[in-house]
């Protein structure tokens, strides 16, 4: 038998396993109108393929988004990694979600046999309120015009896009010797592909098609491909090509993000889905026989391909238009539109937009009132703020706010506008007394979707990304723009009122707020508890750099301006970017030192990145630590497990107990975040916990029962690192993570996680954070106030007695704190704060601390 001829017979047989058999939706019995739904499916023959979908159809009653769980086993099924699990996200109020079977893989993998199903289960996450369920049901899923060329890339096991077929390696139309590559997100067509593919060889009828190729590797973690040139031919004819400078690919595709926003009109499709895989489509009129497609590029990464689609494409009458991503054509082919439509339906039925609600509507006000801009005095989200009449607003701004000598606070505001203006007119002038202003730096809110729930399938509106400076700030009709003032009051500035205020012109229209600030006779002593994030520099300077030298010089220079400016924000502790060298950790050392960071720092990354063979990480490690002993450096905290299974507890026990051996003045650390990981508490000095672990007060005393130091790490309201680390007995705070990109940072669906981007993609000169970064910073003045009002306690009862109030009023319990809505924990600060002002000896300044 010719190698053509068993080509064309396997493919006839693969065609006839993946076609759909169904003649429609095939109802599926409900064993009531609730989950949970368990349906045994070995009493049932259902002709379905692996290019039909299961429609599930309901009704969330919560008011809250809740995870729906399906659970599909077959005959090969025993245990969790034998069967397919899949989670979904669902708003509240009536929901459609779809699966296509044809990604039903488990994680061994394998995929399920369709016609040898046993189980399926429908259930909710965590003992959640039932959802209603209306009905679910096989249909039919995409099929694709006769004479369509349809093909996925990847792994034979990896999942594979309804209507398509699988090209795996040993195909003999591939050409070359290609790497499968399997990401974790996207749909089955772009998170799966093959790098260092020198192309595909067809049989293709004469004609004119559309060709669309999903060339892009969508990435992994903080890693993202990034070929600066490539292009594609097709019998030896170039028709396509793609070239970029390094900071012209920076800037217009691994930040494009940072322009576009969310609001008035989210759809996630248009924001991430429609860019993945970076589809680019061409016409070809093919005069019949061979068709060759090459790629062609200096590196693996440049020659990958996802997915090929080859769609006959008659004159344009088509009225289907293209997506933004194909500048030459006018018109979709009729299978084109029909991949396109799919992998939207799928992609907008998966990733759940939260419900949120436009700002509340103000009272009616006449026109000349339809600009606003409203204090926020409890930093309730941007969405939750109603405009105030400008009478309101400005009473409530004309309220000085209180400030100590030393210390830094947050001023906010919402801009509401009636009518969009790309460039209105603020001008801000600093609180001052006497001439003396105060330092300010004012940032605005830009509107991304982002994902609430790390690895969950929700995404929400959020302006949690601040911009630094007012350049660039526009207005939207129905959108709110917070605007957010950082102050910083210098330790000896004098006494007493400073006066400043904003303006804002939009369209003719004129609003300004008074700025008082009060500064009191007092000087707050520092922060004694590292407070603070872990920080890695930007990965893009790994992959644009020209030689190590430069690059060792630009990841340097961007850690010490991440350093300086963590410190002016008075953040106090810090698990910094380390170099692996010895000379360049004494170096990122010394700057935090001088830049009076709390030790110990937290070296979160050097053991593991020393490799998997414990005694070369043991040497490597205590290289550096005689190196840093010499030097007369603070000792480092070293992490030597982050959440770690408890089948290799006892490796992690063996390395920190020669840690020990070798240097007993060590500090080792470790994160926790199960109980049953309690064993390891006798290895470490420091403890890190989180709520999985327990983060209640007894926890800490548990941990300190172990005589260990307690920490707290990735609590879920900045805030509380004040007030809740106090009352808790924990001696330190650090939240992950100030720069953590999944491949492209603006995308949140494009990994196992969302971004995470306390201090922006960029290296800092970017002048972007984030607001729950700022959050993290009044925690610290939150401790700050207490240390001050510990000292008062001493000698002024009104003193004492709140002190006993706060110990009181505090809750002791993580699950009851992180439900405090933000405003509780800023109303036990202005109790302090206002204490301050009402003492009588401050007054005279007798006894103030400095």
């Amino acid at each position: 038998m010719s190698k053509g001829l068993w080509l064309v017979i396997l493919l006839c047989c693969h065609a006839a396993m993946a076609a759909t058999r169904l003649e429609g939706q095939t109802p599926l019995p409900l064993t009531s109108n609730q989950t949970p739904q368990r349906l045994d499916l070995s009493t049932h023959n259902w002709p379905i393929g692996s290019d039909d979908e299961l429609v599930i159809e309901g009704h969330n009653p919560s008011a809250h988004p809740q995870t729906l769980i399906l659970r599909i086993d077959d005959n090969a099924s025993v245990n969790y990694r034998s069967r397919v699990n899949l989670e979904r996200i669902v708003a509240p109020g009536p929901f459609t979600q779809r699966f296509a079977l044809s990604e039903w893989r488990t994680s061994q993998p394998r995929a399920l046999a369709l016609d040898k199903l046993t189980k399926l289960y429908l259930f909710m996450a965590d003992n959640a309120p039932s959802m209603t369920i209306h009905r679910w049901y096989w249909e039919p899923g995409l099929t694709l015009p006769e004479g369509t060329i349809a093909l996925d890339l990847g792994a034979a096991a990896a999942p594979r896009f309804t209507g398509f077929e699988a090209l795996s390696p040993g195909d003999p139309r591939l050409i070359g010797h290609p790497t499968p590559i399997l990401r974790p997100s996207g749909d089955a067509l772009v998170r799966d592909g093959l790098r260092n593919l020198d192309g595909v060889r067809l049989e293709v009828a004469k004609g004119r098609y559309q060709l669309t190729l999903w060339l892009d590797d969508t990435g992994e973690w903080e890693y993202l491909p990034h070929p600066f040139e490539r292009s594609v031919l097709v019998n030896g004819e170039p028709i396509w090509a793609e070239q970029w400078q390094p900071q012209e690919w920076l800037t217009q595709r691994y930040l494009a993000g940072q322009s576009r926003e969310a609001l008035p009109n989210p759809d996630p499709w248009q924001l991430f889905g429609a860019r993945q895989g970076g589809p680019v489509h061409v016409t070809l009129n093919h005069p019949g026989g061979p068709l060759t497609i090459t790629l062609v590029g200096h590196s693996p990464d440049a020659k990958y391909l996802a997915g090929l689609l080859l769609a006959p494409y008659l004159a344009p009458t088509s009225k289907k238009a293209l997506p933004s991503s194909g500048k030459d054509l006018a018109v979709l082919a009729d299978a084109t539109a029909s991949v396109l439509t799919k992998q939207r339906q799928l992609f907008l039925e998966k990733w759940t937009l939260a419900p949120y609600s436009p700002t509340p509507a103000p009272a009616p006000a006449p026109a000349s009132q339809q600009l606003s801009l409203t204090p926020i005095t409890d930093a309730a989200p941007t969405l939750q703020i109603a405009p105030l009449s400008a009478a309101d607003a400005l009473q409530q701004a004309a309220q000085p706010v209180l400030a100590a000598r030393g210390s830094q606070l947050l001023l906010e505001f919402a801009i509401h506008a009636a009518t969009d203006d790309p460039a209105p007119l603020l001008v801000i002038q600093p609180p001052e007394q006497a001439g003396s202003p105060l330092a300010l730096t004012p940032y605005y809110g830009k509107w991304h979707l982002v994902r609430p729930q790390a690895s969950g399938t929700l995404l929400a509106p959020s302006d949690q990304e601040l911009v630094e400076g007012i350049a660039g700030l526009t207005l939207l009709a129905g959108v709110p723009r917070r605007l957010v003032l950082q102050m910083t009051v210098p330790r000896d500035a004098p006494a007493g009122r400073y006066l400043g205020n904003i303006q804002l012109l939009s369209h003719q229209q004129l609003v300004q707020l008074p700025l008082t600030i009060e500064v009191l006779p007092l000087t707050l002593p520092a922060a004694s508890k590292p407070v603070g994030i872990y920080v890695e520099a930007p990965p893009y300077l790994n992959w644009l750099s020209p030689n190590p030298e430069a690059l060792k010089e630009q990841i340097a220079a961007a850690s010490r301006c991440d350093l300086q400016r963590l410190a002016k924000l008075g953040i106090s502790g810090l698990s910094p970017a380390l170099p692996q060298d010895e000379a360049g950790m004494r170096e990122i050392m010394g700057e935090a030192v001088g830049l009076s960071f709390v030790p110990p720092l937290l070296a979160y990354t050097p053991l593991k990145r020393w490799g998997n063979d414990p005694a070369s990480q043991l040497d490597q490690w205590q290289t550096r630590q005689q190196g840093l002993t010499a030097s007369g450096l603070p000792p480092l905290a070293w992490s030597l497990f982050d959440e770690p299974d408890l089948a290799t507890l006892p490796a992690i026990t063996s390395l920190a107990r020669e840690m020990k051996r070798r240097d007993p003045a060590v500090i080792r650390a470790g994160h926790f975040n199960h109980p049953g990981q309690v064993g390891l508490l006798t290895e470490v000095e420091i403890a890190l916990i989180n709520a999985g672990f327990g983060a209640d007060k007894t926890d800490v005393a548990r941990v300190r029962q172990h005589k260990v130091t307690p920490w707290f790490y990735n609590l879920g309201t900045p805030r509380a690192a004040g007030f809740y680390l106090w009352q808790s007995g924990a001696e330190g705070y650090l939240q992950w993570h100030g720069r953590m990109p999944t491949a492209l940072p603006y995308d949140p669906t494009d990994g196992r996680e969302s971004d995470f981007m306390l201090l922006g993609p960029q290296a800092c000169e970017a002048h972007r954070l984030s607001h729950d970064l700022l959050l993290l910073q009044q925690a610290i003045e939150d401790l700050r106030w207490l240390a001050w009002l510990e000292q008062e306690a001493r000698y002024q009862v009104d003193a004492a007695l709140l002190l006993e109030r706060l110990r009181d009023q505090l809750p002791t319990r993580w699950q009851v704190a992180e439900q405090l809505p933000s405003a509780a924990w800023i109303q036990w600060r202005r109790e302090i704060e206002q204490l301050a002002k009402g003492l009588k000896t401050l007054q005279t300044g007798a006894n103030s601390s400095s």
